[in-house]
């Protein structure tokens, strides 16, 4: 009997695979997918077998095998993370560790982390943070809580979060419950261009406003298709639980999958998917679970920047969906309030097809308030809750006031350490300075210490509207008001209200970023998701406000082809293909380093260069598929020096 040679890929910081032999008894059309246990230099590692190899003179001498385990994927996922290996320059190991259930990998299966959600501490100075560091702490400033795995998602490792908890920056709680209180009713609605039975195998673009509308779509579509064959991803655990428990309202076989499970429940729901067709509901880390007859893929707010992964294979979902579709010949459905303008370059180019005939978005009542100051806009909404009395009032940040700054001097209020603006917060009725970046705290000062001006707050928060209102009115008013940041903003959680009212956007435009007025003009429009009637924005901006309203409908097409414009004429993503090289050093220096690179990629465009003391990092501009070639060369030469550690970004989010 012929010996069975298969090649394994093994979750290390390598392109390479490698060669063993398995028992020659095993059938070998049931082999790739499989987990195995082999001999690694002089440990033990898991592996995953991705293809059977003809016998040869094999210049060394091949291994066996400890043991056969597990099928975790079927040849087409194997296929499928080949593809996303060679696109995204990722060592295939790693690609192929980033979707296996947390069983398979032996040494995470006591991650004391699973299943936990964390918290920023809100009155703590933060000192001696590591680049890092300060960067998960950034995330943590855009978030109310974060769980393990949207940590992971954006790469960072168990050792940076351990840091930051041991230093007493962060706490931690057990996952949240099943659901929290949310506001959901199933309709019979209208079917859209594409009813459920005439899908084609094509990808989707379903622009449905109304994220309740989007769900009660699926709803009927999985009625159609009997329960069976249908995948849905989602930004969050949070809606994982929602979309959950509405599915097992309606039927039997729905899974549930994400990395809040604890180690045995994902396996099982890894395991019942592959052996039994139902509704799989899961996060970003679901994505390639091989559901058995997969008929549909949904990635619901597609526009979500959770889906522009920043853990090794660092990849997009609707790339890797795209991927899915081609080799498992399955329509897929993106979705959105608001199309992201990628997906909508796309539908431009007729490379996904429209599933609504226009993403139609009306306003009842309209009323913009220029944001004069802070006294005079908090009377208004106190106006407001007495006139209304339903009321959702959306926060823009957190903090009690904005900046502090002098009027005639033009001193502002910034941290010593690291140079960002400080805000005012308000604890037991006394103000303090606080950096919104590494949270040193300061002393409030009244007067300008350049020219003894009596100093003026801009802006106010979540912390500032909620005690004004709760001091101004009576305790029978408090029920007729919420005030929510704009980040808890979901309408299958916070619910509809008679009036909304939005509390200055603009802040967003104060940021460098190629994407502000895209983030500008969605904080303007989502909140309308959840308004019953009034919609109220305290903005200085009207005049780019209402360039996108006419007649009280909102021109979604309309911005996205201006945005869509404005980034061609300024060659921005989408309409340019960019790598992002980072090199951390510890020996060397960066000047080195920096000549090296341009000498190695002196074919390509740099569009961003920066260097540190310890850190490089360059974007390039490419054009050809095979110009990734020289990164994979560089990776390979740069990782055999200990001193260096290299990090591939292709197509970053942001630079």
């Amino acid at each position: 009997m012929e010996e069975l040679f298969v090649e394994v890929a093994v979750p290390v910081a390598l392109y390479d695979t490698f060669i063993y032999k398995i028992p020659s008894n095993l059938n070998q059309n049931d082999v790739v997918g499989r987990k195995v246990k082999v001999p690694f230099k002089s440990t033990k590692h898991y592996g995953i077998i991705i293809d059977i190899k003809i016998p040869e003179n094999f210049k060394y001498q091949i291994k066996n095998v400890f043991s056969v385990e597990e099928k975790v994927f079927t040849e087409k996922e194997i296929k499928i993370l080949k593809k996303l290996s060679e696109f995204y320059i990722s060592p295939i190991g790693l690609t192929v560790d980033y979707f296996v259930p947390d069983k398979i990998r032996e040494k995470n299966i006591k991650d004391p982390f699973l299943g936990k959600v964390f918290y920023l501490k809100k009155d703590v100075e933060l000192k001696n943070l590591t680049d890092k560091q300060l960067k998960l702490i950034d995330l943590f400033l855009e978030s109310d809580y974060l769980s393990y795995e949207e940590i992971k998602e954006q790469g960072f490792d168990k050792k940076t979060l351990n840091s930051l908890i041991k230093k007493g920056y962060l706490e931690v709680k057990d996952g949240f419950p099943v659901l929290k209180d949310y506001s959901y009713v199933y309709q019979e609605i209208q079917t859209y261009d594409k009813p459920y039975n005439s899908l084609e195998n094509k990808i989707y673009l379903f622009d449905e406003f109304y994220p309740e509308k989007r769900l009660n779509y699926y709803i009927n579509l999985a009625k159609r298709l009997k329960g069976k064959g249908i995948h849905i991803i989602l930004p969050s655990v949070e809606l994982c639980n929602i979309y959950y428990t509405e599915f097992s309202k309606f039927f039997k076989d729905v899974y549930l999958y994400n990395d809040q499970l604890n180690v045995k429940e994902q396996w099982n729901v890894w395991k019942n998917a592959m052996e039994e067709s139902g509704i799989l509901i899961g996060t970003v880390s679901s994505i390639l679970l091989p559901l058995k007859d997969l008929k549909i893929l949904i990635v619901e707010e597609e526009d979500s920047k959770v889906y522009k992964v920043k853990r090794t294979p660092k990849f997009d979902v609707k790339r890797l969906a795209y991927f899915i579709h081609k080799e498992k010949k399955i329509p897929v459905i993106l979705s959105s309030s608001i199309p992201s303008v990628e997906a909508f370059l796309s539908l431009k180019k007729k490379q996904v097809l429209p599933l609504t005939k226009e993403n139609i978005v009306n306003i009842k009542n309209l009323k913009i308030m220029p944001h004069k100051n802070l006294n005079e806009d908090l009377h208004i909404l106190k106006q407001i809750v007495l006139r209304d009395r339903e009321v959702l009032i959306v926060s823009n940040k957190g903090y009690y006031s904005g900046m502090l700054f002098c009027e005639r001097c033009g001193w502002q209020a910034n941290c010593l350490k690291c140079g960002f603006h400080l805000s005012v917060h308000l604890e037991n009725g006394k103000k303090y300075l606080q950096c919104g970046r590494c949270k040193a705290k300061y002393e409030y000062v009244s007067d300008c210490p350049d020219c003894g001006f009596k100093l003026s707050e801009e802006g106010f928060g979540k912390e500032k509207i909620e005690k004004f209102l709760k001091k101004s009115l009576p305790e029978s008013y408090w029920n007729n008001f919420k005030v929510v940041s704009s980040l808890e903003l979901k309408t299958l959680t916070v619910g509809k209200y008679q009036t909304v009212v939005n509390v200055y956007p603009d802040f967003l435009l104060e940021f460098p970023d190629f994407r502000s007025w895209e983030f500008f003009f969605r904080k303007i429009t989502l909140p309308l998701t959840v308004c019953k009637e009034n919609y109220i924005i305290f903005t200085n901006q009207e005049k780019e406000v209402m360039k996108f309203i006419e007649n009280g409908k909102v021109k979604i097409k309309e911005f996205l082809e201006e945005e869509l414009k404005r980034r061609k004429k300024m060659r921005l993503p989408p309409f340019i293909k960019t790598i992002k090289l980072e090199i951390l050093t510890k020996k060397i220096k960066t000047n080195l380093i920096d000549e090296y690179v341009l000498s190695h990629f002196k074919s390509l465009k740099v569009i961003k260069k920066q260097l540190s003391e310890n850190k490089v990092v360059y974007v390039f501009e490419y054009e050809k598929e095979e110009e990734k070639n020289l990164f994979k060369e560089f990776y390979i030469k740069i990782s055999k020096n200990k001193n260096l550690k290299v990090s591939i970004e292709v197509n970053p989010a942001n630079f």
